[in-house]
């Protein structure tokens, strides 16, 4: 069996990339059956350099867009190119860090889909009413996501032929690959409709869209019950948003803004109400 650890970066992230995400993921993930692939949606030199000594896969993207987006293009395009690998875990880079072993979850319920849930429901509308997709598909996304809660797409894990099917549907519906949300929104639609896992919140814990209670000690997160959480996600569309000062990889890290997560857990909950 052979897996694979995908992520897309570009020059703005890449000190973050290769100083906390790639660090993180080496310090405390057993790759030993696995390999990391880097989509360079503009990286340096030196990184690029770093990357490949460090015996990363670099592949040089060129498809215009978001990269939340056009990541799925040139996945896609790499997976049918490589076509050992068994599964695959797409993530984050510029907001995300490793803190356990995950290597587990690619040998748990391996014919599926696996990643988590956020605490609140999917904010449909906001994102439907800028879509170019059919009406058909929006009158059929908003009867599957009724109700749901959030599939966070930061962390996905899949069996690599079904990825690919995934893909496929998303670049196909995908008609603007500028606009930023959509990816998330037809992801939840896909996974509702074709079955997959819940993993647990500690493998892609975000401080905002989650309930549990958390603490920061030495630059390590750990939920209130004192078990360490193992993937951690500072997620935010916009850096003033996002949960956690100086996150990243290390005892000097990490400072949680805790009226930003109060506020913003409260914003979400009266969404998650409105939404119904």
């Amino acid at each position: 069996m052979r897996y694979l650890v995908s992520t897309a970066c570009n020059e703005r992230f890449e000190g973050f990339l290769i100083n906390d995400w790639l660090k993180s993921l080496k310090d405390n993930v057993d790759l030993s059956e696995t390999d990391v692939l880097v989509l360079d949606f503009g990286l340096s030199e030196k990184v690029k350099s770093i990357l490949s000594n460090s015996g990363v896969l670099v592949r040089k993207c060129t498809t215009p867009g978001k990269i939340v987006n056009t990541r799925f293009v040139e996945l896609l395009a790499f997976l049918k190119e490589n076509p050992d690998y068994d599964q695959i875990m797409m993530c984050d880079s510029g907001d995300v860090i490793f803190q356990k072993d995950i290597s587990e979850l690619f040998k748990l319920s391996p014919d599926n889909f696996k990643a988590v849930c956020e605490d609140y429901r999917v904010p449909m509308d906001f994102f439907l009413t800028k879509s170019e997709i059919s009406e058909e598909l929006k009158r059929e996304i908003r009867k599957i996501l009724n109700e749901r809660r959030m599939i966070n797409a930061g962390v996905l894990i899949s069996p690599v032929d079904k990825f690919i099917k995934m893909s496929e549907f998303l670049v196909s519906n995908l008609k603007d690959l500028n606009v930023w949300g959509m990816d998330q929104l037809l992801i939840n639609y896909y996974l509702y409709k074709n079955g997959f896992l819940e993993l647990d919140k500690t493998y892609n814990f975000i401080p905002t869209t989650h309930l549990a209670g958390f603490i920061v000690k030495n630059g390590e997160f750990y939920f209130r019950t004192g078990e360490k959480i193992a993937i951690v996600h500072n997620a935010g569309n916009k850096k003033f948003i996002r949960p956690v000062r100086n996150f990243g990889y290390g005892r000097d890290k990490n400072k949680p803004k805790y009226f930003l997560i109060y506020l913003m857990r409260l914003l979400y909950r009266i969404a998650s109400f409105f939404e119904r």
